[in-house]
């Protein structure tokens, strides 16, 4: 089925980004474009969902979602980095999975930075702490004065051995001086639903995954792993902040293509989709999720991959040499 592409121009234009037109991309594309999010659905694929329909709108073609989950995500990113790089197969993943994986998993051969070309950074996302809601603690202050006297009884969900917020809640447990134990599950989804069930005592999440949580009363949230709460929760501590010795490390969702796509293409789908999440209808939407869009071009997008890069390589190497188990 083709799309009407009639006002593209016009519309990628009124979004501030000028679009780049050669020859290789001029009739690009020609067919469906299907994008890989490498973890179950209702997760990480609901931000890229959202420009979606404006994508398929610009483009002329449609923009097809595949949730293929397994091994924190190497499944799926594994799946685009063998895809032909013609700009077909796109690959939208966190940095829990697609920078962490490497450097925590001894199966996972790809290179972020050597065998994609990232097209745009679409979420920061804000990381909340939350707890069980019958946990015997709900506030900061109540939190650490438990776990201080309770060493070794407290437990806490992760995505997935090696993603940040795994490193992220062993940062917390060696600031505080108390061992907790890791419960990983295989992806945000499953973790938070654990969370929420009471299977768990905490966790660290995205704020969007678990809002409804939390205004439910399912939930507790207790912090924030750094800066101020997003829009839908009650003022909460920054940990950054308060606890001496812990460090966040950031979070953020990139679309990718395989290394060796053609620039123009990369420069097409990033006009595309930074015009699409402008839009007043995915404003909106990211809106009610608590969520401002990133949608930055593609050099500043490189040079936050290359900073996280640098982060996670160093809360790696100072994980493993205090013990920290990855697989």
């Amino acid at each position: 089925m083709k799309y009407a592409v009639a006002g593209l121009a016009g519309l990628i234009a009124a979004a501030g980004v000028i679009p780049v037109a050669p020859a290789v991309a001029q009739n690009y594309p020609e067919r469906p474009i299907n994008i890989i999010v490498p973890f179950p659905p209702g997760g990480a694929d609901v931000y890229i969902r959202i420009p979606q329909p404006q994508v398929e709108k610009f483009l002329g073609q449609p923009v097809v979602v595949h949730n293929r989950p397994g091994a924190n995500g190497a499944v799926g990113t594994e799946a685009v980095r063998t895809a032909k790089p013609d700009g077909y197969t796109l690959l939208f993943n966190v940095t829990s999975s697609a920078v962490m994986n490497p450097l925590t998993m001894a199966n996972v051969t790809y290179d972020i930075q050597k065998d994609f070309a990232p097209i745009t950074d679409v979420i920061y996302t804000a990381v909340v702490m939350v707890a069980r809601k019958d946990f015997p603690a709900s506030t900061l202050a109540e939190f650490i004065a438990y776990a201080r006297a309770n060493p070794g009884k407290i437990n806490y969900a992760s995505p997935g051995p090696g993603s940040t917020t795994h490193l992220t809640a062993a940062s917390l447990s060696k600031a505080l001086g108390v061992p907790m134990t890791h419960v990983p599950y295989k992806g945000f989804v499953p973790a938070n639903q654990a969370l929420a069930a009471g299977e768990v005592d905490f966790g660290f999440t995205a704020s969007a995954g678990v809002q409804s949580h939390v205004q439910s009363g399912a939930l507790r949230a207790i912090a924030m792993a750094e800066g101020p709460a997003p829009r839908g929760y009650p003022q909460l501590p920054d940990l950054q902040k308060e606890v001496k010795g812990f460090e966040n490390i950031p979070s953020f969702s990139v679309l990718w293509a395989p290394a060796g796509t053609p620039r123009p293409i990369i420069e097409k789908l990033n006009a595309a989709f930074v015009a699409a999440m402008k839009s007043p209808d995915a404003q909106k939407k990211y809106a009610e999720l608590g969520l401002d869009p990133a949608a930055n071009s593609i050099a500043d997008t490189e040079k936050a991959v290359a900073n996280m890069v640098s982060v996670a390589t160093r809360h790696v190497n100072e994980a493993k040499a205090a013990g920290v188990k990855f697989e």
